[in-house]
């Protein structure tokens, strides 16, 4: 896995070189750290997460859950797992178990198994399972569907979800680089139709 971590993180880089030194500590991260360790939610030097932003078409808007743990909306996604085969299909079971939706299209504008956005933040403890803080290394992609349609959430971590447009993600928890790379993506998917 940590082989097929850093290949990804490398390619992102070549498409956003202005991203050095995250990718880079990323990268050194993954190389000081074992294929159970990455992945391990105990580890608190960080660990890999993915994140699914999911775009319905028709109304654009993003889908947010209520994450009961940090008491805000956020887009669906979470750990990774040791028998996920790259974060891409992290992001996708994710998305599934959280919406219980599958049948979604991947967004890119590049290749594939690189998502729009490579994130690292600090988690805080959470009180629920008594985990510490600790660092997230977050690998987001882009879904969309036709249109909006009923979900059915994981009520364990989600008190509830709503659809959102980039304008309110945007004023709520999105910082701007993150936007400006939704607003392209969304833009090129738009000009395909």
């Amino acid at each position: 896995m940590k082989d097929k971590i850093i290949d990804i993180a490398k390619s992102y880089l070549l498409k956003y070189p202005n991203e050095q030194i995250k990718i880079d500590k990323l990268i050194k991260y993954v190389n000081s750290s074992t294929d159970k360790e990455i992945v391990d939610w105990n580890n608190l030097n960080g660990h890999l997460t993915t994140g699914a932003f999911l775009y319905a078409i028709n109304e654009k808007k993003f889908l947010t859950l209520y994450h009961k743990d940090l008491k805000t909306y956020l887009y669906p996604g979470g750990h990774m797992d040791i028998n996920d085969k790259s974060p891409l299909d992290a992001a996708k079971r994710e998305l599934k178990e959280e919406t219980g939706l599958g049948n979604v299209k991947l967004i890119t504008n590049y290749i594939e198994s690189v998502p729009f956005d490579i994130a690292i933040h600090n988690v805080p403890y959470n009180e629920r399972i008594n985990l510490e803080g600790h660092v997230h290394f977050d690998f987001r992609y882009l879904f969309c569907i036709d249109k909006i349609t009923n979900i059915t959430i994981d009520t364990l971590e989600s008190g509830g979800y709503k659809w959102m447009s980039i304008e309110e993600l945007k004023k709520d928890f999105i910082d701007k680089t993150v936007i400006n790379k939704l607003y392209d993506l969304i833009s090129m998917e738009i000009g395909k139709n």
